[in-house]
C-alpha cells in the first residue's frame, strides 16, 4: 500500500477531506428539483445498477475504504478494488456533498493507491495500460492509423497558433468527429494544425489509477505541443480536456503554457462562421460529465445547437449540474460493460421521453455508449456530436 507502514501515497494528500465525511449518505439518496440544477434523483448511477451495497453506491462507503486504508484498519484485497471501481467519477456526489468532499479526487487516489498496493488495477484496465504503452492507445489500433481519416488534400503545417488534440476515441472510433471538426476550424480559416504522432492523452490512466502510464504520455504530449508553436489546444474530447486541465499541471510541477478550449467554446468565438443550412429536427442535448460537472461548461453546446437554423432543443429531465451519467467514463466500461450499458439505456430512456427524434452530445465517449443503447433498445433515435451538426449546417462544408 506504501514505502512503509506509516506512509501513505496518493490519499494522504486527501485526508483532510475523507475526515470531514460523515457517511450521512446524501451522495446516495438526495432528490432536488430546483434551478439551475435540473432534477436529480437518487445522486449515484449505480444505485438502480449494482447490488447497492453502501461500498458501490455513493461515495460516503469509498470514504469509509480510504479512511480505513487511511488509518490501517483495512487490507487492500481485490473484491475492495472492485467495489472501489464501480464507480465512473461522474462528479454527481462531489456536487451535492453537504460536507464539500473532493470526493472524485479520493476516489481517484484510493484507486491509485491500490494500484501500488498490488490489487489493482482490474484486468481490464491493465489491458488498457499495457496497449497505451505499446499502441499509444488504447483500442490497440497501429499509430499510423489515428489518422487515416484526415483529407490527403488537406495540407497542414507543422507550426500553427492552434493545435486539435483529436484524441484516441475521435480518431479511432468516431472518424466523422474528427472530420466534421477538421472541416469547420478549415473553413473558418483558424491558423490550426494537428499533429500526426499525437498519442493518447492518459485520461483512462489517471481516472483508474495507473498514474505512472499516465505520467509518461502526459509528458511526452506537452513536449509534442510545445514543438508546434501553438498557443491555444481545441478539444473535440472533454475527457482529453479534463485530463489537460486537471491532470498536466500536477504531473508537470507547473501550469500549462497554452490556453485550453473545447471545440463548442472555440467556434463560438469565430465570427466568420456562420451557420444558415437547416438542420430541421427535435433535438435533446446529453452534458458529458468530463465537460459538464467536471469543468461547468453547460451554455457553449447549447449555444452552439441554438445557432444551427431547425432545430428545436427539449431538454431532459435531468441537465447540467443533475445530468444523469451515461456510464461510460472512469474504466466502467472496460471492465463493467454490462453496468455500463444499462446506465446509457436509462439516459436513452430519458431523451427518448422528451419526444425528440435526435441526441447530442459533445463528448465521442458519450456517444460510444449511448449509441450502444440506441441499438439496443431499437429506439428510433439519431445520435451526433455537436460538430457532426454544426458541419452540416455551415456552407462550404
Amino acid at each position: 500500500m506504501a514505502t512503509s507502514k506509516s506512509e501513505k501515497l496518493y490519499l494522504k494528500a486527501f485526508e483532510d477531506y475523507i475526515s470531514w465525511c460523515k457517511n450521512c449518505k446524501f451522495c446516495r439518496e438526495a432528490v432536488r428539483n430546483a434551478e439551475p440544477f435540473g432534477y436529480t434523483r437518487g445522486i449515484c448511477p449505480f444505485k438502480d445498477y449494482t447490488s447497492g451495497f453502501t461500498t458501490i453506491v455513493g461515495a460516503s462507503g469509498k470514504m469509509l475504504i480510504a479512511k480505513g486504508l487511511m488509518y490501517e484498519a483495512l487490507q487492500p484485497s481485490v473484491k475492495m478494488a472492485e467495489d472501489v471501481y464501480l464507480c465512473t467519477t461522474c462528479g454527481a456526489c462531489k456536487q451535492w456533498c453537504a460536507a464539500l468532499v473532493d470526493t472524485v479526487g479520493v476516489i481517484e487516489a484510493l484507486r491509485a493507491d491500490l494500484v501500488y498496493s498490488g490489487v489493482a488495477p482490474l484486468n481490464a484496465h491493465r489491458e488498457f495500460a499495457e496497449r497505451i504503452r505499446k499502441y499509444y492507445n488504447p483500442y490497440a489500433e497501429p499509430p499510423e492509423k489515428r489518422f487515416a481519416w484526415l483529407p490527403p488534400q488537406l495540407k497542414l503545417p507543422k507550426k500553427a497558433d492552434a493545435v486539435y488534440f483529436v484524441g484516441c476515441t475521435s480518431a479511432l472510433r468516431f472518424p466523422e468527429i474528427a472530420e466534421s471538426t477538421v472541416k469547420l476550424l478549415d473553413i473558418a480559416k483558424v491558423g490550426f494544425t494537428v499533429m500526426p504522432e499525437e498519442v493518447c492523452c492518459g485520461s483512462v490512466m489517471f481516472r483508474t489509477g495507473i498514474r505512472e502510464v499516465g505520467e509518461e504520455v502526459a509528458k511526452k504530449v506537452v513536449q509534442m505541443i510545445e514543438d508546434t508553436g501553438a498557443s491555444t489546444v481545441i478539444f473535440s474530447c472533454p475527457g482529453c480536456y479534463r485530463t489537460f486541465v486537471n491532470d498536466y499541471p500536477t504531473v508537470l510541477g507547473e501550469p500549462l503554457d497554452f490556453e485550453l478550449k473545447h471545440i463548442s467554446q472555440y467556434l463560438l468565438e469565430i465570427d466568420e462562421l456562420k451557420f444558415s443550412k437547416s438542420v430541421n429536427a427535435t433535438i435533446t442535448y446529453h452534458d458529458p460529465c468530463h465537460l459538464g460537472r467536471q469543468l461547468e461548461i453547460f451554455e457553449p453546446p447549447r449555444e452552439l445547437i441554438s445557432q444551427i437554423p431547425g432545430l428545436e432543443l427539449v431538454e431532459m429531465e435531468r441537465i447540467k449540474m443533475g445530468a444523469f451519467c451515461c456510464g461510460a467514463g472512469g474504466g466502467v466500461r472496460g471492465a463493467f460493460p454490462e453496468v455500463s450499458l444499462n446506465m446509457a439505456k436509462e439516459r436513452v430512456r430519458e431523451a427518448s421521453a422528451t419526444g425528440a427524434t435526435m441526441l447530442a452530445s459533445a463528448c465521442p465517449f458519450c456517444k460510444r455508449n449511448l449509441v450502444d443503447a440506441i441499438n439496443e433498445l431499437s429506439i428510433g433515435m439519431e445520435m451526433h456530436d455537436i460538430v457532426e451538426l454544426a458541419v452540416r449546417s455551415v456552407r462550404g462544408a
